[in-house]
């Protein structure tokens, strides 16, 4: 069985869909980058949520899981990234 962070219950057909690399600024423990690899998959899961798996700084943000239509997601995140005073760099 595999769980994903959100509660969801992978239930079949996983298929992978695609990976995205990133390099952010880190500044922690000595370092001053990260290098992040993304695997993004398609599934098939369970009607009902489990428990979310969070992880510290997700719950310490106050992250809850919301489903919604890709096309409102993606403006969410470009209005975010417009509105926020944390500019990435390009």
């Amino acid at each position: 069985m595999v769980l994903e962070e959100t509660g969801a219950q992978v239930v079949g057909d996983v298929i992978p869909f695609g990976l995205y690399q990133e390099y952010r600024p880190w500044r922690r423990d000595g370092f001053e980058s990260v290098n992040m690899l993304s695997y993004c998959y398609v599934c098939n899961i369970a009607d009902e949520l489990g428990e979310t798996q969070f992880e510290a700084h997700e719950i310490n943000n106050g992250m809850v899981p919301v489903w919604m239509d890709i096309d409102a997601a993606i403006q969410h995140n470009l209005d975010t990234m417009a509105n926020s005073n944390k500019k990435a760099s390009r």
